[in-house]
C-alpha cells in the first residue's frame, strides 16, 4: 500500500482532534449541569431546609460546598444518604435507620438509578445509596442555595432554584 502524504495525514489528525474536542466541550460545559434538585422541604422558621439532590450525569459527582443567602456559610451543612426508597425529606429522618447524615465531601452522588433497579438493589440487602438530600441549618432565613461540585474533575458551582414557593428578598 502507498503511505499517506503528510498534508493529509496532518488534516486527518487535525479532524479528528476538532472531532474530540467538540464532544468534550458538549459534555462538560454545554449539556446542562448534571445535579437536578427533586424538590425541598422547608421547615416553618425557614432556617432549616432540605433539599433532595438527584445526579442526572454519567459519572460521581462530589460535593464541596453549600452557600445560602448570596454567597454566605450555613451554621451547619450536612448530606442525607437513604439506602431504601424513603427520599431524604420531610420529617423523621434522625430516627430513620435507612437514612444517614454525613459531612458533604464523605460520599460522592452516584448516577441516578432507575426505579426497577432500585427495587433489586434493595432486595440485594446491601447497603447502596439510592436517595440523597442536603440539609441545611442556617441563623437566618434561607432564600438562596449556591452548591459547588466536581464533576468528571472539574469544578463546577450552581445555585439551586428554589422555586416559587420561597420567601425572595
Amino acid at each position: 500500500m502507498k503511505p499517506r502524504s503528510k498534508p493529509l495525514r496532518r488534516l486527518l489528525y487535525m479532524g479528528l482532534g476538532l472531532l474530540l474536542s467538540s464532544i468534550l466541550l458538549y459534555l462538560l460545559f454545554l449539556r446542562p449541569t448534571p445535579i437536578k434538585v427533586g424538590g425541598f422541604t422547608s421547615f416553618t422558621d425557614e432556617n432549616t431546609m432540605i433539599f433532595e439532590v438527584i445526579n442526572k450525569g454519567f459519572a460521581d459527582v462530589e460535593l464541596l460546598d453549600v452557600r445560602v443567602n448570596n454567597g454566605m456559610k450555613p451554621a451547619k451543612s450536612e448530606l442525607g444518604v437513604s439506602y431504601s426508597l424513603h427520599l431524604v425529606g420531610g420529617g423523621g429522618l434522625d430516627e430513620d435507620p435507612d437514612i444517614e447524615f454525613v459531612d458533604l465531601r464523605k460520599v460522592p452522588l452516584k448516577p441516578e438509578i432507575m426505579p426497577d433497579k432500585k427495587r433489586a438493589a434493595l432486595n440485594q440487602g446491601s447497603r447502596i445509596p439510592l436517595n440523597y438530600g442536603v440539609r441545611l441549618y442556617n441563623d437566618e432565613p434561607i432564600t438562596q442555595i449556591e452548591v459547588k461540585y466536581r464533576y468528571w474533575g472539574i469544578t463546577f458551582t450552581r445555585e439551586m432554584p428554589m422555586g416559587r414557593f420561597f420567601n425572595k428578598p
